[in-house]
């Protein structure tokens, strides 16, 4: 290869990386950077050939950068770095068996958003370097934190609350996520001790586990709850685990009004409906009516046209506020309407309040049912 074709494909593979972090920061999606170490053998070309298209086809595509030697590197979208971690060791043992071809030397970290080009790539590399020296890991993995491979799991976690105690539980009561922030007071021998609000815990006497978010672990946490002191507002929490998926990341927190929210839908002078708003999010809304209005809107071919939703809902201060936005019919079924809606960010701002709102409401409800 001349100087020049080296520095092209330079050029070509940094407007690559670059890219990638890119998409990671428009888009607001994990990303994980995987380098990792295979000895080429010319001789088997072919074999090597059919090991990069497995690769290829293993994860969904996700192109191979050469990065000269035994290196190469990966970026792997929408996918957090326990879940990665665990592709990757599936893969490696699949073209073990295959192939008869072992890739032992791995490093593995998640893109941060305070991450640039270089400080993700050190990283990446010096991950794979540790791998590299390591007689346990042949994945090194870590974060901009701390490293999963150095300790047990819980002994990182243990570190990252002593080191910044204060996250947010989270538990589901009627399918709405209930949170609170919580400070861990104790962390040791695979349990944590938070202290959290009186309020939270009536709610947390009726749930098993909770889930945790904090903001220097990438995933979240589900640990189970192990006992309650009510006089000192304490709760110890056991049997962590990582989770790449969980409930508490759904894009819409449904509630349901805790008082009848009347609601009319208009499409210019040819309909008129009026109903009621079943639940509501800040991207959609369940809407009832009578079923003869449905018909309506299906006989005269308006159930793919913009509607103009209005309704009134109460802010924090109990005054009603009246919203008006753009509608669209994405379900029918019965007497109800499932719309989604596009408010302005004035209006968004509002519907998130009230659903904050309807959170506490339940709060008090399950407070006084206690």
């Amino acid at each position: 290869m001349t100087n020049q074709s080296i520095i092209i494909n330079n050029v070509v593979n940094q407007a690559f990386i670059h890219s990638q972090l890119q998409r990671s920061r428009d888009f607001s999606t994990p990303m994980c950077a995987v380098k990792f170490e295979l000895r080429f053998d010319p001789r088997e070309g072919a074999r090597y050939q059919k090991v990069f298209s497995f690769i290829y086809s293993y994860l969904n595509f996700t192109p191979i950068i050469y990065e000269g030697g035994n290196s190469y590197l990966l970026f792997i979208h929408e996918s957090k770095i326990h879940t990665v971690v665990s592709t990757l060791k599936n893969m490696f043992t699949s073209i073990k068996i295959k192939y008869n071809l072992s890739i032992e030397t791995v490093g593995v970290t998640n893109y941060d958003d305070e991450d640039d080009v270089n400080s993700l790539l050190e990283r990446v590399h010096r991950f794979m370097l540790k791998a590299k020296l390591s007689r346990n890991n042949a994945i090194y993995y870590g974060t901009r934190y701390f490293d999963y491979s150095h300790n047990g799991d819980f002994e990182n976690l243990s570190h990252i609350f002593n080191q910044s105690p204060e996250m947010t539980v989270y538990g589901f009561y009627k399918e709405v996520p209930l949170s609170n922030k919580v400070k861990v007071t104790e962390s040791e021998k695979g349990y944590a001790q938070v202290r959290c609000s009186k309020e939270y815990l009536a709610f947390m006497k009726k749930q098993e586990y909770v889930y945790l978010e904090h903001p220097m672990i990438p995933d979240i946490l589900r640990a189970d709850i192990m006992h309650i002191d009510y006089m000192e507002q304490l709760v110890e929490l056991s049997n962590f685990k990582f989770l790449d998926n969980s409930p508490v990341h759904r894009k819409n927190i449904r509630v349901t009004p805790h008082r009848p929210i009347q609601a009319t839908m208009e499409y210019e002078e040819e309909l008129y409906i009026e109903g009621l708003v079943a639940d509501i999010s800040k991207s959609s809304i369940l809407f009832t009516t009578q079923l003869n209005k449905i018909e309506e809107i299906q006989v005269k071919g308006l159930h793919t046209k913009t509607f103009a939703l209005k309704f009134h809902i109460e802010d924090m201060e109990n005054q009603m506020r009246s919203l008006e936005m753009k509608a669209m019919i994405y379900k029918v079924f019965g007497n109800q309407i499932v719309l989604n809606i596009y408010p302005t960010l004035e209006a968004q701002n509002i519907i998130m309040e009230y659903i904050t709102m309807c959170q506490d409401l339940l709060l008090l409800e399950i407070k006084g049912a206690a």
